[in-house]
């Protein structure tokens, strides 16, 4: 079935509505107060982009395309990201200390592989904490 737009058929199958002009303006308000919010959003997001790199050294990639929607996963999964690194330095690195510590507690004479296994673990648990640290 073809259909063909001109304009008496336009015409006629369309009604003018006319809006009162507060409610005229309280949509364009409303609409102004959206844009505020996401250009605000942004910039937040951009603030959030440099203390990652700032502070931690993380390097979001860019969006494949430019909206709030898909810059605010790619910063959320970058935090997200980091956060799970340096929690799992930490716990590594508090193991690593628990392992040191039974074994340093033992007597010269009585201290085997294991120790050295620890004190190997141990330190490179400081390099990992050291390097998220820079």
């Amino acid at each position: 079935m073809n259909f063909w737009l001109d304009w008496i058929s336009v015409r006629k199958n369309t009604t003018r509505v006319s809006l009162p002009s507060k409610a005229l303006q309280d949509l364009l308000d409303e609409l102004e107060a959206s844009r505020a919010s996401r250009k605000r959003a942004w910039e937040i997001l951009q603030e959030i982009r440099w203390v990652l790199k700032d502070v931690a050294g993380v390097e979001a990639p860019a969006p494949g395309k430019k909206t709030i929607d898909r810059e605010g996963r790619v910063v959320k999964d970058a935090v997200r990201k980091t956060l799970q690194e340096q929690q799992k330095a930490i716990t590594d690195l508090l193991n690593a200390i628990r392992e040191y510590r039974k074994w340093a507690e033992q007597p010269l004479t009585l201290r085997g592989s294991e120790y050295a296994h620890a004190v190997q673990s141990l330190n490179k648990a400081i390099d990992l904490a050291d390097r998220l640290l820079r």
